[in-house]
């Protein structure tokens, strides 16, 4: 049976989650993936919640913001299509939901004023996660996108974000809310008894941390705690979206033994949180590319070419020096071979994809068509890649024969 294509794998998807370690050029080929959804007519985003700014390096943009902002610079290879782009800005999407759940503009202001909210919803655990839970759900309920592909922090623990809201109700769950929330004692002994040990805790904490934070807390809980049920009702909706038959996961790894071991970890914990890996794309892999042996001919013909006999010996240093280095990058395309044969194994009827490393020195631009080329050979229209490459401006060369801002893919 002939393996699917990525095209195939990824095409007619309404979102492509990217999973991965750290340091595998994830970033990289997610931004090359929604570049094919917009080759192929559809209005694509790629929207990364890794809070590094690895996606508008790879796109050759100077920033990114909270808003999807369309990327002009390849419209050659997607003239039907778009193509926008996003970082996940946790801050402002929390006010953002705010500003959407608390109707009473004063109750509102209060909210984003309180110095205790302001840390919540930039410091604290699990907010990064949440907040694309919550980014995610607007994105996809919204009609502007056609394709959204999720570029994920890098993690072995690939789905966060599916437990972000349970996890963030849950620190302030109804005892904490108890505790600072403003209530009248009833006749109960049991509510009587509760209510003096509440007085007793604000009373220890106003003499701890001053009467200003308990009110601001108390400020906080008493406006906050009722908007949790959204924040479930959010993430129990993306939790669908996220497990439905058309969305598509991607695990991008590298061709060392530690990177494929944390790709089947992510898989394997994908699986517990019941939704499917559908394709595996190990990145950066060396591929065999020079002749397998030189012969004495090609060393005669350099040598008449580069000045005769005088020449020899300096000709045959310079062929010993390309002899060495084939042996070197043959030995590492052979070891990354075995190692992309060993996940195929494990991957079993799941495609696993090749994207050859890209060499130093590229712009963000020609290495992302590079990639680009690489993984959708089939589907690319070579005659649009050329002219796309085309209009690249010229790389500015360092004495370490390597871009000044660039880093390899």
């Amino acid at each position: 049976m002939t393996e699917a294509t990525l095209a195939q794998v990824i095409d007619g998807a309404p979102l492509v989650v990217c999973l991965g370690p750290g340091g595998v050029g994830k970033t990289t080929i997610s931004a090359v993936l929604s570049l094919h959804q917009a080759a192929v007519g559809r209005r694509a985003l790629v929207l990364t919640i890794d809070p590094a700014r690895r996606l508008a390096d790879a796109l050759g943009l100077p920033a990114l913001t909270n808003d999807p902002v369309e990327i002009a610079s390849y419209r050659k290879l997607h003239p039907a299509g778009t193509l926008s782009a996003l970082m996940l800005d946790p801050s402002a999407t929390f006010d953002h939901l705010i500003a959407l759940l608390v109707g009473d503009p004063a109750r509102r202001e209060a909210l984003l004023a309180n110095r205790v909210y302001q840390h919540f919803s930039r410091y604290l655990a699990g907010t990064l996660e949440y907040m694309a839970v919550e980014r995610l759900h607007e994105l996809t309920r919204g009609d502007r996108f056609d394709a959204i592909v999720l570029d994920t922090p890098p993690t072995t623990n690939a789905l966060d974000f599916l437990d972000a809201p349970e996890r963030l109700s849950r620190f302030f769950n109804d005892r904490v809310i108890g505790r600072f929330a403003p209530r009248a004692a009833s006749g109960s002994w049991s509510s009587r008894l509760w209510h003096r040990a509440s007085a007793s805790v604000l009373s220890l904490l106003t003499r701890a941390a001053g009467e200003s934070f308990v009110e601001d807390m108390v400020g906080f809980v008493s406006t906050f705690g009722d908007l949790f049920g959204h924040f479930r009702a959010r993430g129990v909706e993306v939790g669908k979206i996220l497990r439905d038959q058309r969305t598509r996961f991607v695990v991008i790894c590298g061709p060392d033994p530690n990177r494929l071991a944390e790709a089947r970890e992510i898989d394997e914990r994908v699986s517990e949180a019941g939704c499917r890996v559908h394709a595996f794309i190990v990145n950066r892999v060396d591929l065999p590319f020079l002749p397998a042996e030189r012969s004495d001919d090609a060393l005669l013909r350099a040598t008449a070419l580069l000045g005769g006999a005088a020449e020899r010996e300096r000709v045959r240093l310079f062929i010993e020096r390309l002899e060495a280095m084939r042996r070197a990058q043959e030995s590492a395309a052979a070891t990354h071979g075995k190692a992309v044969e060993e996940l195929r194994a494990y991957a079993r009827k799941r495609p696993v994809f090749v994207s050859p490393r890209v060499p130093l020195g590229q712009s963000p631009r020609a290495s992302l068509l590079a990639l680009y080329v690489g993984l959708f050979a089939g589907a690319a229209d070579p005659a649009a890649v050329r002219e796309a490459a085309a209009e690249a401006p010229a790389p500015r060369w360092t004495g370490t024969l390597r871009r000044e801002t660039d880093r390899p893919c």
